[in-house]
């Protein structure tokens, strides 16, 4: 059997997308699969979606998500990775600040996991 690295699983494969910070700050599929069955409502916020690792699973899940990112680049990756998975349709992208959107937001859930900032993140005075 050959080991996989499962950050966004067996699909990987199937075209999935990750940009160099995704690749070290996305959420390992099993435990955000193991997130997403322990924490199952009906609407989540995912507030940092990055790539869409945590996003694509409580999509499977929950009866919805919305997925936010200042990032519009890692939105574009997230909508895409979601389509392979076959959630897409149960997310909402949104592009922006979640500091700034949080107020006007409502969900049963707020999924907070910030992105750890990269290779040299321990670099940064």
């Amino acid at each position: 059997m050959k080991p996989t690295l499962c950050l966004l699983g067996n699909r990987f494969d199937e075209g999935i997308k990750l940009d160099r910070e995704s690749w070290f700050s996305v959420t390992p599929e099993v435990v955000a699969r193991h997130i997403a069955e322990k924490y199952q409502y009906d609407v989540v916020l995912d507030a940092f979606c990055g790539a869409g690792g945590n996003t694509i699973q409580f999509a499977r899940t929950c009866n919805r998500v919305v997925a936010i990112d200042i990032d519009a680049n890692k939105i574009a990756m997230t909508k895409h990775n979601a389509t392979i998975y076959g959630v897409h349709e149960k997310i909402e992208f949104i592009t922006g600040d979640f500091f700034e959107l949080a107020p006007r937001l409502k969900a049963d859930m707020v999924f907070l996991s910030p992105p750890w900032g990269g290779l040299s993140y321990s670099k940064v005075s």
